[in-house]
C-alpha cells in the first residue's frame, strides 16, 4: 500500500512509505517464533515464563517506539504486528506439518522392520 507517513515533525528522517511497519512485523515474527520455541524447549517455569513476557515486551516497545518516533499512524504498527503474526503462524504450521511426516516415516520404517524379523 501507498499510504505517506504521519505530517507531524519525526524524530528521525525516513523516506519511505509507511504502511505496514517493517521493524513491528520483523519483531513479531522473530520473537514471537522464540516464544513458540522456548514452549519446546526443557527449562524452569520461571525461566520460561521471564523470557516469554521479556520478549513481549521488546515486541510491544518496539511497535510502540515508530508512533512515538512519530514515522508510523497506530494502524501501520497493528498490520505490522497481523503481519508477523501470520508468518509466524505459517512457521509453527510448517514446522508442525515437518515433524508430523518424520514421525511417520520412522513410524513406517520402524513397522517395515519388525515385519522383517
Amino acid at each position: 500500500m501507498d499510504r505517506d507517513r504521519p505530517d507531524a515533525e519525526h524524530l528521525v528522517v525516513v523516506e519511505s512509505l509507511s504502511y505496514p511497519s517493517g521493524h513491528p512485523m520483523s519483531a513479531m515474527a522473530f520473537y514471537g517464533f522464540l516464544i513458540y520455541l522456548l514452549f519446546h524447549l526443557k527449562m524452569s517455569r520461571f525461566l520460561r515464563s521471564f523470557l516469554v513476557i521479556f520478549f513481549v515486551l521488546v515486541i510491544l516497545g518496539i511497535g510502540l517506539s515508530r508512533i512515538y518516533l512519530g514515522v508510523h499512524y497506530p494502524s501501520d504498527v497493528i498490520a505490522g504486528f497481523l503481519g508477523g503474526f501470520i508468518w509466524v503462524a505459517f512457521c509453527i504450521i510448517l514446522f508442525n506439518l515437518i515433524d508430523l511426516l518424520r514421525r511417520r516415516k520412522r513410524n513406517n520404517r520402524e513397522m517395515e522392520e519388525n515385519l522383517q524379523t
